[in-house]
């Protein structure tokens, strides 16, 4: 018979002495977090492949489009680029950040309830409410690199090839810069609190990517049958359903372009500012929900 024998060591009760930082000091560890964790930071080389994959194809078309045009200016220097400007590159790259956020929004919130670290935090100096505005906070900070980091290499790209000096290219475009955030914002609205509305009630990442993905390119295919195919009363109500386009329409709107009939909610006879309202009622019942989950779990 094997007897076995524990050992105990007494290592002795230590005072923790370093700086207390409390309720700021919580949040900000908790954005910080986040930020790593979606990154895969501090994580395996796999947590790391697919978001810095879907970073390089946000990125590299617009390194591809400067050089180019700087070919092009060497070859023809009166032709016209054949590039689109800031608008049409928030189209181009919109599938990808719909990726990213399908990934990076149940990365955020159900590992935490999955093993149960929401309890470490309810011990700490973070009330629920500071949790979910953390994990938000954390998506919308990598979501810009994403939204804005290409589009401040156009920016700068193309007024090196198109000015005499840089210097005063960027000031005469920097009108461009007011519109390049608040589309980039108006995106991010879109897009990230259904995302995180998801990833709040599902209990696998895989699903809740799905789901959401589901939700706005299925959807999608659903809202366009019943606007186009269909002649039942208020059937144009449905285009409003159509998620992914809202931010395209309301980008339209921003930079003073005629909205192109190819949208649904164009379509549908509704004007830009209906779509913006949408994303602003969208976004604020979806972080409602969010937060009065949280408020009850923790």
């Amino acid at each position: 018979m094997t007897v076995r024998r524990g050992v105990v060591y007494d290592l002795g009760y230590v005072r923790y002495d370093g700086p207390r930082l409390g309720r700021r000091g919580a949040v900000t560890a908790t954005v910080r977090d986040g930020v790593f964790r979606i990154l895969g930071f501090r994580r395996k080389a796999r947590h790391k492949i697919l978001p810095f994959f879907l970073l390089a194809l946000a990125v590299l078309p617009a390194v591809a489009f400067v050089g180019f045009s700087f070919l092009l200016s060497n070859f023809a220097p009166d032709a016209e680029s054949p590039f689109g400007g800031h608008a049409e590159y928030f189209s181009l790259i919109g599938t990808t950040v719909l990726l990213f956020v399908a990934l990076a929004a149940p990365e955020l919130l159900i590992p935490d309830r999955r093993y149960g670290v929401l309890s470490v935090y309810s011990s700490r100096p973070l009330l629920p409410d500071d949790y979910v505005w953390a994990r938000f906070g954390s998506l919308l900070a990598v979501l810009s690199l994403f939204l804005l980091v290409p589009q401040f290499l156009m920016y700068v790209g193309f007024s090196a090839l198109t000015g005499e000096t840089l210097m005063g290219e960027l000031i005469a475009r920097a009108g461009e810069i007011p519109k390049i955030v608040l589309t980039a914002a108006v995106y991010a609205l879109a897009y990230a609190p259904p995302a995180f509305l998801v990833a709040a009630y599902a209990k696998r990442k895989a699903v809740a990517s799905g789901v959401y993905l589901a939700v706005m390119l299925v959807g999608m295919g659903l809202v366009a049958g019943i606007v186009q195919a269909t002649v039942l009363p208020g059937h144009r109500f449905a285009a409003l359903a159509a998620l992914i386009e809202h931010p395209n329409y309301v980008r339209d709107w921003i930079y003073g372009r005629s909205a192109t009939q190819e949208l649904i909610v164009s379509q549908a006879g509704f004007a830009p500012w209906v779509s913006a309202v949408m994303i602003v009622t969208v976004a604020g019942v979806s972080l409602l929900l969010v937060l009065r989950r949280y408020r009850r779990s923790m």
